[in-house]
């Protein structure tokens, strides 16, 4: 998928947004956000360690940041996760 461009004027050179976050990075970073390691991620989603990973990782170049407490405050500053505790063996919400 291409990211989205647009023009503001004739005088202002186009401008290449930021590709929006997928579900599953946004899922990756909020179980994160919450403690839960690479391989805890996994074993909540039913997914692989590697997948997890290149979730995280594609999720850090889409925020513009080289690590995981960086990609956690950019993306709460942007609402995309919220603080909270998760219940480590099946992801919900605790208080």
């Amino acid at each position: 998928m291409e990211a989205q461009t647009w023009q503001h004027s004739a005088a202002v050179p186009m401008v290449r947004l930021p590709e929006p976050l997928t579900e599953r990075e946004i899922t990756a970073l909020d179980l994160a956000g919450n403690g839960l390691s690479i391989k805890g991620i996994a074993q909540v989603l039913g997914i692989s360690s590697g997948t997890v990973s290149w979730h995280l990782k594609n999720a850090y170049q889409k925020l513009g940041v080289g690590c995981r407490d960086d990609a956690l405050k950019k993306a709460r500053a942007q609402h995309l996760i919220r603080q909270g505790t998760v219940c480590p063996a099946c992801a919900c919400k605790l208080g």
